[in-house]
């Protein structure tokens, strides 16, 4: 096992498949799945977990894209439908500018109390523009605060 592991946390969307915009093959990288590509205490969670299993600190790259579906949650009537059906208000994962909401994401998981240097090397931040395919920096990456 390598002493580093790329992780990619991506949308669940279909038309976002890290292996085809990344050019990652089978192996080379750890990918994280959720509704927005968001960062939450579940996906802090599985980052720890991978990094203490697999013996190895993170190199995560957060990826939000443009059309991104939970711009809807923006919607002030559908926001309250969906909240109607779930735990409560998710109008804040509505993935409207992605670079705004990846460089949040990016905050937010340096500074969660469980990112230390020994989980965690590196998080950067890009969005995926589905109309050509390209992938733009929008935070580069940043090592973990001593702790």
């Amino acid at each position: 096992m390598p002493e580093r592991l790329p992780l990619v946390l991506v949308c669940a969307d279909p038309r976002v498949e890290p292996a085809g915009f990344l050019g990652i093959g089978t192996g080379e990288a750890g990918v994280l799945r959720n509704t927005g590509g968001w960062m939450d205490g579940r996906v802090i969670e599985d980052i720890v977990y991978l990094a203490v299993r697999l013996g190895v600190r993170t190199d995560v790259a957060i990826v939000h894209h443009t059309q991104c579906g939970t711009g809807l949650l923006a919607d002030p009537a559908f926001c309250r439908s969906f909240a109607d059906r779930t735990r409560g208000d998710d109008a804040e994962r509505a993935v409207t500018d992605p670079a705004a909401t990846v460089r949040r994401d990016v905050e937010k998981l340096l500074a969660d109390p469980l990112m230390t240097s020994e989980v965690l090397a590196s998080v950067s931040g890009y969005v995926l523009r589905l109309g050509t395919g390209l992938v733009e920096t929008a935070a580069e990456p940043v090592a973990p605060a001593s702790r």
